[in-house]
């Protein structure tokens, strides 16, 4: 295979494929020949189309329709006689008419593709349809015992019972090859998701960081989904995802647009329109850092007054803080900037304690960065500690490369030998202190000098950081105005298009938050062309971003 072949043809469509034919047929020999099988009349066929000149448009509904027939062709020639399933009616215990008998129908008859697509449709029940059908079909159950076993009227039994045999034989009426609902690819090739959060979205993070979760993320962003059609589009029944479902709707990340009926509740952009409008605010932002960089320089000696551990740090240091706190501002004073000359009323609040916004790219889709980008990855974690002397935060404001993991340094172990250093820097060190304070030199969050250790860090509490963060606001409320409106349409040309009406209050405290994050330029800035920041010999030895936040 050529290159462009062998990054269709992936392992992971092989093994897909291979999956998809075992369900179909429950045997792993014929599951190998006939995946095989498929494999090879569509490399064949695709080459064939690509050297006409007539290439696949959409690769994957294209592929599967293949395999569709590629496997209808082999129970055809396994089984001379198929057999439809037909419409099988048989009558309630409780005395009413109208109801389908699953054991009415004889299996006897049905071919086996039908016989496994029944019971997948089956497994595609929602909980409160599903529920139901096992204990009327399976444990034999009436009307009336089922309407009190689940405290729900009589009617009610009738009704899910009925929906349920309508969504069966509507799903054994309506073959793959002929849905045409994008979504449906993600049965066999997974959407891929990037996220943003903030707040406390890392209590979340690795819930939303599963991979069905991300699915139902994709197939849920623009309109209601119930379990059955989210279990369609990613091919996994609901039993498997409905605790999922649950999560996801107690933290608000969906809500019900009608009763089991599934939406997203926050921002999801495609991935080229999101790379588009990043490219665009990159281009605005960039033009100003140098500016801005200036205006914290000259702030240096003004702040360095409020870090309580002022004379520990030179000032190229201490820029690492200032760069940071300075974006915080600006972002501040940027929002409050559109807010008070935006079009859109919403409220200052959703009332949830995280903000997301996630980007999707389809199986099929090829994303393209449409220019050039200058940035750095960046983030940033707070971890808390309370110890017998004080509660403190370490702050790490630059989690990202070059940096390693920093997160584990300061510990429940050493966090209160921390804070007695800073108290006290010649302070005695009995026992396993001392290999402690070693590993915290070596790591650069202490400094041996004078015959003591010292934090090599900015500490600060509360009202220093405000009175560093008003004094940055003010400095910089006038480039930070500047920025406004050319960020605004660049959002507003690239991402409005795709929000809908009920998510405007996402778009404008949030993703507008977004827009005004200038951390990736400003330290681009820094890195590539400023001659202030102190930059470290050595990324692996030096807590340069790290801030302690007294309490």
């Amino acid at each position: 295979m050529n290159t462009h072949e062998a990054a269709l043809f992936t392992s992971e469509l092989m093994e897909s494929t291979y999956l998809w034919c075992y369900r179909k047929l429950g045997n792993t020999h014929d599951a190998e020949d006939l995946s095989q099988e498929i494999l090879l009349e569509a490399i064949l066929s695709y080459r064939k189309k690509a050297q006409a000149g007539t290439p696949p448009v959409a690769f994957y509904p294209w592929y599967w329709g293949l395999a569709q027939n590629r496997l209808l062709l082999f129970f055809r020639n396994r089984q001379k006689q198929a057999v439809l399933l037909g419409e099988t009616v048989g009558n309630l215990r409780d005395g009413e008419p109208y109801y389908f008998d699953l054991a009415d129908i004889d299996e006897a008859i049905i071919a086996e593709e039908e016989r496994r697509e029944l019971t997948y449709q089956l497994s595609l029940l929602s909980r409160i349809q599903r529920e139901c059908v096992v204990m009327y079909y399976l444990q034999n159950k009436g009307v009336k015992e089922i309407a009190a076993i689940l405290d729900i009227p009589e009617g009610t039994v009738k009704t899910r019972l009925f929906d349920a045999r309508k969504n069966v034989r509507k799903g054994m009426e309506q073959p793959m090859e002929n849905n045409e609902n994008k979504n449906k690819r993600l049965s066999y090739a997974p959407a891929i998701l990037d996220k943003c959060g903030c707040y406390n979205i890392p209590d979340h993070w690795s819930f939303l960081s599963d991979r069905i979760v991300e699915q139902i993320i994709a197939v849920c962003a623009n309109e209601g989904k119930t379990p059955r059609q989210i279990a369609e589009a990613i091919g996994v029944a609901p039993v498997y995802f409905e605790d999922k479902l649950d999560y996801l709707l107690k933290h608000r990340f969906i809500k019900e647009t009608a009763p089991n009926t599934y939406i997203d509740d926050f921002c999801v952009f495609p991935q080229q329109a999101w790379l588009d409008y990043c490219v665009d605010q990159n281009r605005v932002l960039i033009e100003k850092m140098p500016r801005v960089a200036e205006i914290v320089k000259a702030l240096l000696p003004e702040a360095r007054k409020h870090i309580l551990n002022e004379k520990d740090f030179s000032d190229g240091y201490l820029l690492w803080f200032l760069y940071v706190r300075a974006v915080s501002a600006m972002e501040d004073t940027m929002l409050k900037h559109y807010k008070e000359t935006c079009s859109h009323d919403v409220p200052q609040s959703n009332g949830k304690d995280w903000r997301l916004v996630v980007r999707v790219r389809y199986p099929d889709e090829e994303v393209i960065l449409k220019g050039d980008y200058k940035g750095v990855s960046w983030s940033n974690l707070h971890n808390h500690f309370k110890t017998s002397r004080r509660s403190f935060t370490i702050a790490n404001l630059y989690e990202a490369e070059p940096f390693d993991d920093r997160d584990h340094i300061i510990t429940e172990a050493n966090a209160d030998l921390f804070m007695r250093i800073y108290e006290d820097p010649h302070l005695p060190l009995i026992g396993n202190e001392q290999e402690q304070a070693a590993f915290l030199v070596s790591k650069g969050f202490l400094v041996s000098r004078d015959g003591g250790l010292y934090l090599n860090v900015p500490v600060l509490n509360d009202p220093a950081v405000n009175k560093i963060e008003a004094l940055l606001a003010d400095a910089l409320h006038e480039i930070a105005c500047e920025m406004v409106a050319d960020l605004v349409k660049t959002a507003d040309e690239n991402l409005l298009p795709y929000v809908r009406p009920d998510l405007m209050e996402e778009y404008v405290n949030y993703v507008m938050l977004l827009t005004f994050d200038c951390i990736s330029e400003l330290f681009w800035y820094a890195f590539n062309e400023g001659h202030d920041l102190e930059i470290p010999e050595d990324f692996s030895t030096s807590a340069a971003g790290i801030a302690v936040y007294l309490k």
